[in-house]
């Protein structure tokens, strides 16, 4: 049994994607957090709740932060509290997954005497432990000043009660019909030397019977987070309409030339075309065909079969770079993708509306590659069949 787990950035997944991960993340998080302390008092402004969730308001950031520590110690400066967390509005580590640009807790617990807390979530990546070290150093000075200048403030300490180690599998299926998998979503709390304290880490870990290469197991996470961001977005669809629909994809052929009898026949088009097929037999219970770079019989006739089977018009067995054929092909590929999402495990109900509703704080232009979220998934989408090519 090979295992690689990286981080969405890590995998090749783009900002906008990771950025969704995080809230997914922060979702299950809470749910264990609470679970783990046997029930949450959530904060909401104008109630007196002691656990506080970041983005669970429809305020921003900083004035949900504020109106929170305002709200269990009233003599201090709510306006001045808000303010000073709003200075900081360039992003804590451009490298970091999510690139945030306030220094605000995931998790702050008020419970004096019991429990007072907080933790920061980020990805277990150099870049991502280094913005969480950040986040929580901003956070402790401003806590540090409020005790300094109002006797009433009592601090939060580095959390330490919360002490996750869990995974959640959510995609399985046999990748390019050929690899066994499963991927899953591993939290815990970071054990490094120099963190210790208040802080979750997160990646997304792969694992299949056999060697794994490391192209093979970005691509499998590619594809874990691509499914589940479509299945997120279905069940999102009733509350915001149509968000990352299969429907609405729009792709260019990755491949550099024609494959058939008279085709370019370049080794790693084949090979691409080989693996797409075999993707497709295996979901219909078929024998397999080598994956080896070669047009052959086997491998013109198994696409006419393909073709054939599709209602295709052309059954010769070949196709060229955007065709019908091709492109049915690799729809049917992302339909077998996005069909071995399981998110049971993940308590979905509300998820989706969670992981898609707008941003209180808005979206920075100068931190998303694309503004619309289905243009910026088609593009997703183009890059990873383009990797499955080049890489297969």
């Amino acid at each position: 049994m090979a295992k690689v787990c990286r981080t969405p950035r890590e995998a090749g997944a783009p900002r906008w994607a990771a950025a969704k991960v995080a809230r997914i993340v922060e979702w299950i998080v809470k749910q264990d957090y609470c679970f783990s302390k046997g029930g949450c008092n959530e904060f909401a402004r104008g109630n007196t709740g002691t656990d506080f969730f970041d983005e669970a308001s429809d305020t921003t950031r900083c004035r949900f932060l504020a109106s929170f520590l305002a709200t269990h110690t009233p003599s201090l400066d709510e306006t001045f509290i808000s303010g000073s967390c709003e200075m900081r509005k360039k992003p804590v580590d451009p490298e970091d997954d999510e690139n945030e640009r306030f220094a605000v807790p995931d998790v702050i617990t008020h419970q004096p005497g019991m429990r007072m807390e907080f933790y920061e979530i980020k990805p277990n990546s150099d870049s991502g432990r280094r913005a969480g070290r950040t986040k929580i150093e901003t956070f402790l000075s401003l806590t540090d000043f409020l005790a300094q200048t109002d006797p009433n403030f009592v601090k939060y300490e580095m959390g330490t009660q919360f002490d996750p180690d869990r995974s959640i599998v959510f995609y399985r299926r046999n990748y390019l019909g050929i690899v066994p998998c499963s991927v899953s979503l591993h939290y815990r709390r970071a054990t490094e030397p120099e963190i210790t304290k208040g802080l979750i880490v997160y990646e997304i870990c792969v694992e299949v019977d056999g060697e794994l290469l490391e192209a093979l197991a970005k691509a499998i996470i590619v594809s874990a987070i691509i499914a589940a961001l479509v299945a997120l977005a279905l069940i999102a669809a009733e509350l915001f309409g149509a968000i990352l629909a299969p429907a609405l994809l729009v792709f260019n052929s990755p491949m550099g030339g024609s494959v058939g009898p008279d085709g370019n026949n370049d080794s790693q088009d084949v090979r691409f075309l080989q693996a797409l097929i075999n993707d497709w037999r295996d979901s219909t219970g078929d024998s397999l065909i080598a994956v080896d770079g070669s047009f052959s019989e086997e491998t013109a006739g198994a696409l006419a079969e393909f073709q054939a089977a599709s209602g295709l018009e052309d059954t010769a067995g070949s196709l060229t770079p955007g065709d019908v054929t091709e492109t049915a092909l690799e729809t049917t590929h992302l339909n077998n993708v996005f069909a071995a999402a399981d998110l049971g495990e993940m308590q979905p109900d509300g998820l989706g509306a969670f992981v898609f509703r707008e941003d209180p704080d808005g979206v920075d232009p100068e931190l998303e590659e694309e503004q619309d979220q289905q243009t910026a998934f088609n593009a997703f989408v183009q890059q990873y069949l383009q990797d499955v090519r080049d890489n297969v």
